[in-house]
């Protein structure tokens, strides 16, 4: 029995899939396998059988709770035309495909921290200790365990723990979880990530597989909004730092002229040098520097060090003779010394995808590389049999 899917257009040449149908069983006249022949076209992807015009693939859909479809999407190649997705009802090419991909690909993530954030809170509702209350000392992110503030001397601050595969069979003995992690702080210190990498690792079916990199991937997630709340801790610690007594300062510049100057609440710069009268007011700047990241590479044959990469830095000039730096913008260190234009919110999140587009890219290529090198490694494993033979 094969089955088929009936298409309407409308105007704008848009295919609306409404119904599907199933056709009738075979006949003395028309033989069973005739109907089960695959398509001839398309025998990679269409699921239509025996003689047809339209080629349909397989229909990947996402249901909601509520047991309605969310979205669907499937391979069309209708007669007389070409091969297109149909996504939602609506014709779409590959490259828009891709777009629409890592729309969805954010689309998750955004969706898979608000599931963290459901889960962070009901189980802070469901397992908080009743005498817990909130932290005496007012850390943000402490759960106000009494236990880790009962030393009048030494005070504890611990955030609710994180931990990837509680229950799950990869976990091992660890059935809380493993890679457990959570905020730490003592006393007024800088705070700091407590992280458990531990666990063990048994023979994981395929299905196990699909779970562990599920897993990982909220999890990565989860530790990526820890990441960003600590640097959120410690650049508004450095701020505090920053915005406490001092932080309004005078200068005499290379004229001997004198400034008064207060810094920005966000401003880390050390602005002793600033203080020396050989400073022109132009080059006086407030900045903030972004965590710093490195990788290997050369501008020489075989010369590979590490250097700066995707370093972005928060900075103003007041008195800068370029207007777009006299308002506050990012500028992105995109290799060594290689500095992006000064960007204003809209122009960095514009980066922001371009680099995001392209890091995904990196990850399509990434499963090549390793078929390529699988492939590779099998030819040159049959060479020396060919040699011998």
């Amino acid at each position: 029995m094969s089955i088929t899917a009936a298409a309407t257009t409308d105007s704008n040449g848009t295919k609306d899939f409404t119904t599907v149908t199933s056709s009738p069983p075979p006949t003395d006249a028309e033989p069973e396998h005739s109907v089960l022949q695959l398509c001839a076209v398309h025998p990679g992807w269409c699921t239509e059988t025996g003689d047809h015009d339209d080629h349909f693939g397989a229909l990947y859909t996402v249901m909601g709770n509520d047991g309605q479809e969310l979205l669907n999407t499937h391979l069309i190649d209708l007669s007389d035309s070409k091969p297109v997705i149909g996504l939602g009802g609506t014709d779409t090419t590959a490259a828009e495909a891709r777009v629409k991909a890592k729309e969805l690909r954010r689309f998750a993530d955004e969706l898979e921290i608000l599931a963290d954030k459901v889960d962070v809170s009901t189980s802070q509702d469901q397992l908080r200790d009743p005498k817990m209350t909130a932290c005496p000392d007012g850390v943000s992110f402490c759960d106000g365990n009494p236990r880790d503030h009962e030393d009048p001397r030494e005070h504890f601050h611990h955030g609710p723990l994180m931990a990837m595969g509680a229950q799950r069979p990869y976990a091992g003995q660890h059935t809380d979880g493993i890679m457990t992690f959570h905020l730490s702080q003592v006393n007024d210190e800088t705070p700091g990530l407590d992280f458990v990498a531990g666990g063990d690792w048994p023979t994981l079916s395929l299905g196990e597989v699909d779970e562990l990199v599920n897993d990982m991937s909220a999890h990565l997630a989860k530790l990526r909004a820890a990441r960003t709340q600590l640097a959120d801790l410690v650049a508004g610690r450095t701020s505090e730092t920053a915005a406490g007594p001092g932080r309004t300062w005078t200068y005499y510049d290379i004229y001997g002229v004198r400034h008064t100057i207060t810094c920005p609440s966000w401003c880390t710069t050390d602005h002793t040098e600033d203080m020396d009268g050989t400073r022109h007011p132009v080059d006086v700047r407030h900045q903030m520097y972004g965590a710093e990241a490195y990788a290997e590479y050369t501008e020489g044959c075989e010369d590979y060090k590490p250097w700066p990469l995707l370093c972005a830095q928060l900075n103003v000039g007041p008195d800068s003779t370029v207007s777009a730096y006299r308002v506050p913008h990012v500028l992105v260190e995109v290799a060594a010394d290689m500095y992006t234009r000064p960007m204003n919110p809209e122009q960095l999140a514009e980066f922001i995808e371009t680099v995001a587009g392209q890091l995904e890219e990196l990850r399509t290529m990434h499963p090549r590389l390793a078929a390529a090198r699988a492939e590779w490694a099998a030819r040159t494993d049959m060479i020396p049999s060919a040699e011998t033979a």
